[in-house]
């Protein structure tokens, strides 16, 4: 490519593309972290309920970082089945959400949403 092809990219671009860098790193350095937390910490993971088996079904939410790219917070959901009653007609999906903090290695529950009886509202 030649030189000048760089220079001919307007501004705006090239800062939307140094920030979709700049998310995808983060994204990238969060996943290492709850793979570390999962891999390492079992006794965080009892805080949040959590088993290492869980690791596959977690999808990050939301990243805070700070000016060097070092994660500071990751909020996490995780679906979760409870056991049904055993006259409900069928179990209900709730979400999960929970934050993890690697610098102060702390696990919390953040919240949870019933998405069974979302939808069911939705609906009607």
């Amino acid at each position: 490519m030649p030189v000048g092809f760089w220079r001919a990219i307007p501004d705006d671009v090239r800062s939307r593309w140094r920030a979709w860098r700049r998310r995808r790193a983060e994204r990238r350095l969060a996943s290492r972290r709850l793979d570390e937390l999962f891999s390492t910490r079992p006794d965080l993971l009892r805080c949040g309920r959590l088993r290492t088996e869980h690791r596959h079904r977690v999808n990050i939410l939301e990243i805070d970082a700070d000016e060097s790219g070092e994660v500071q917070r990751i909020l996490f959901g995780i679906i979760r089945h409870p056991k049904a009653h055993p006259l409900a007609v069928r179990g209900e999906e709730v979400l999960e959400l929970l934050e993890y903090r690697p610098v102060d290695q702390r696990l919390s529950v953040a919240g949870s949403r019933n998405l069974t009886r979302q939808r069911r509202r939705d609906q009607g």
